[in-house]
């Protein structure tokens, strides 16, 4: 396809320039002609932008307000912190439910179970088919996963809704789930058999995060009689083969044995990790491990462990800012959020504190993608 007729400009060039245009651009030059719109729209291309869109990540980060009850939700540009765009007004009509964020896409789910992926980039937005309109929703908890198979190139979205009241609706599964493929814009339920292993456990917030084509979640089950009341497991859900699997906690010291863990990916290697402290036993410091899952899910590996940090309530995400310089979100006691230097054992404060009692921060890696969501676009003013 030739892009253009000069030949002082080699196709393989152009392609080499445009690959690392910005998307904003890239949309204006499909303006140019059919042949220009075929050539950017083409799934080779797409893939080869996102990988190189994936070598400048931003941050996205939600929480609520130190002030009020207000959702917030920032995209920060870069290592400064000192700019960012305010994603909230232009989240498509949705409130600030349950979302995950992979390849440059935003799953929203509100609390009416309604769900939506959104590009921020290229402004589109699909509203899927809504599902589990017959159940009562005040019941029900709703949790949201959504991930790619990197081999079909597929985009699933994985929902569950947890019956709080189970004991109300005994023949009710008190887990329910579903799978929605993007490319037939359909359903599958799951069946109860494959979701029997995650009965009488209870998924946990903010947890959810895409690698290699697998989605995960922290989850627990609770029993009141045991020393360790809390018992925790990776769900791991496998986005081709559409198969759940539940991945044994780490071997952890007693004094961690109820602390439960925040997932993360590792920078670069493209690894599912926990961060597991004991900073939930009140003490002023605390110490802070890394463990790493193997490339089969079989076992976990400690990587490292910080601490003791004082004042500091929990470890969770990376920023990876390039030539080996890797730093680490922190939140302290005092709700405050940071970055911790490790190799300095500094920390910058990123001015950011969430309300009390109120939403903790999640923190999200944002690339910028062409993916496209397949419908209509939203108009908003940059």
């Amino acid at each position: 396809m030739a892009l253009t007729s000069n030949a002082q400009w080699p196709e393989d060039l152009a392609t080499s320039i445009l690959l690392r245009l910005p998307v904003k651009s890239i949309i204006r030059f499909k303006c140019v002609s059919t042949t220009w719109r075929c050539f950017f729209d083409n799934p080779s291309f797409v893939s080869r932008h996102l990988s190189i869109s994936k070598k400048n990540q931003r941050i996205l980060v939600d929480y609520t307000g130190e002030y009020d009850d207000e959702f917030v939700l920032r995209m920060f540009h870069d290592t400064t912190l000192a700019t960012f765009d305010d994603w909230l007004p232009q989240l498509p009509a949705l409130g600030d439910g349950p979302f995950c964020v992979h390849d440059g896409l935003v799953c929203v789910c509100d609390f009416e179970f309604r769900i939506l992926l959104w590009n921020p980039a290229t402004r589109e937005v699909r509203f899927l088919p809504e599902y589990y309109t017959d159940i009562k929703r005040r019941r029900y908890l709703n949790f949201v996963g959504f991930g790619s198979d990197p081999i079909l190139n597929e985009y699933k979205v994985i929902f569950f809704v947890e019956n709080l009241k189970p004991y109300k609706t005994p023949l009710l599964p008190s887990m329910r789930g579903a799978v929605y493929k993007m490319s037939t814009d359909s359903w599958r339920e799951l069946k109860r058999e494959e979701l029997e292993m995650l009965e009488e456990k209870s998924f946990h917030d903010n947890t959810n995060a895409c690698v290699n084509g697998v989605d995960y979640w922290v989850v627990s089950d609770y029993d009141s009689c045991k020393v360790r009341k809390y018992e925790y497991n990776v769900v791991a859900f496998d986005i081709r083969k559409e198969v759940l699997q539940l991945i044994e906690w780490p071997h952890i010291p007693h004094t961690q044995q109820n602390a439960w863990g925040d997932l993360v990916i590792i920078p670069n290697i493209d690894r599912i990790s926990l961060w597991i402290s004991d900073s939930y036993m009140g003490s002023h410091t605390s110490n802070h491990d890394l463990w790493v899952l193997s490339e089969q899910g079989q076992y976990w590996t400690k990587l490292l462990t910080i601490g003791p940090l004082f004042e500091v309530h929990k470890l969770f995400g990376f920023w990876n800012m390039g030539k080996g310089n890797v730093k680490i979100f922190v939140q302290f006691t005092n709700r405050q959020l940071h970055l911790y230097d490790e190799q300095t054992h500094e920390f910058i404060n990123t001015g950011l504190r969430h309300k009390l009692n109120g939403k903790d921060f999640d923190i999200h890696t944002y690339e910028e993608s062409l993916v496209s969501t397949g419908t209509h676009t939203v108009g908003y003013n940059n």
